[in-house]
């Protein structure tokens, strides 16, 4: 057999070699897909929420709306890891970031303009009095204490006085400023 006929059932070996590489990748791909559709028919466990907040914590949502000035914004049921960042080297990061993951604040007012946090408001109702929630609020304080954000804790009770809260948020906001 001459060279160029070696070089030509070669060069016809490596193209059939590649179409068999490509069909092959399009079989998985399609294979792929099929699983995929698979997943989609299986219904996964998941079902709406029917409130965000308790009724206790709506009420106290809808009256903190009213008394914060008009230059801030309340949002409730905020992760903490919007609230405050890790300020670490990367080594220890995740040990800090895995500590405010999944940790969630009752309220967070921020200035308006660009949503900067200033305040944290936890609404301490029965939970706040285990043990385990105690740990996790004092955890928190510390948090966001380093971090420069003001907390504030109202206890649940019948007749919350939000005079005495905004008075609270407004020597809160005069510091800030």
């Amino acid at each position: 057999m001459d060279i160029l006929t070696s070089i030509l059932i070669s060069v016809i070996a490596i193209i059939l070699i590649g179409i068999m590489f490509v069909l092959n990748k399009q079989f998985d791909f399609i294979q792929n897909l099929k699983d995929l559709l698979k997943e989609k028919e299986k219904k996964l466990p998941y079902k709406k929420q029917d409130f965000l907040l308790n009724i206790p914590e709506r009420r106290f949502f809808e009256e903190l709306k009213q008394i914060i000035p008009d230059n801030y914004v309340v949002f409730p049921q905020i992760p903490l890891g919007s609230v405050i960042d890790v300020n670490t080297s990367r080594r220890e990061f995740w040990t800090y970031q895995n500590k405010i993951n999944r940790k969630i604040v009752d309220f967070v007012i921020f200035e308006k303009q660009y949503l900067r946090p200033v305040i944290v408001i936890e609404y301490d109702g029965k939970t706040h009095y285990k043990e385990d929630r105690q740990i996790r609020d004092e955890f928190v304080d510390k948090a966001l204490k380093s971090a420069g954000i003001k907390i504030l804790h109202i206890k649940h009770q019948q007749n919350i006085n939000f005079e005495e809260i905004k008075n609270k948020i407004n020597d809160s906001l005069k510091v800030l400023t």
